[in-house]
């Protein structure tokens, strides 16, 4: 009679453990939204920062192998005083899964770009890389920085 009690006992932590587990993967699986201009430019809005100019970039051409859309956006405080031919840029890459983010972040510390780390920061965010690149990356980094996480304690 014990052993058909534990056994019952044991199926059902297994059973509430297999539910807590795929809850967890539910919610791990909802993914943000997708990366579009009109998105980019309100969230940077958001964060106190003009969109300048915006492009979208061929993933095969820029070579962000995984990435399902690209962005690059010029910014600032005030389009007024942009330089074009000095821009704070802010790069955006949307990937399909962590994995495939992770494996983009990963590259980034390859030969090819190492060359760019002391004029880049690299943020990693839910299934985006943000790459952000110019004289005012550290600024524009803290103003998104301080968006994103306002949304995240407003609930998304």
């Amino acid at each position: 009679m014990r052993l058909k009690w534990w056994l019952a006992l044991c199926m059902m932590l297994a059973g509430a453990g297999m539910l807590a587990a795929a809850r967890a993967t539910a919610q791990s699986d909802a993914a943000p939204p997708e990366l579009t201009e009109e998105r980019a430019k309100a969230f940077l809005t958001a964060a106190g920062l003009q969109t300048c100019e915006i492009s979208a970039i061929d993933p095969m051409v820029s070579q962000i192998h995984g990435a399902s859309k690209s962005l690059s956006i010029g910014v600032a405080k005030d389009c007024a005083h942009y330089d074009p031919s000095n821009p704070t840029v802010v790069n955006v890459h949307q990937f399909a899964d962590q994995q495939r983010r992770d494996a983009m972040v990963h590259s980034l510390q390859g030969l090819r770009f190492r060359a760019l780390r002391p004029y880049g920061n690299v943020w990693a965010v839910e299934s985006f890389v943000i790459i952000l690149l110019g004289p005012q990356r550290d600024e524009v980094e803290a103003l998104i920085k301080a968006e994103y996480e306002r949304r995240q304690a407003a609930g998304g």
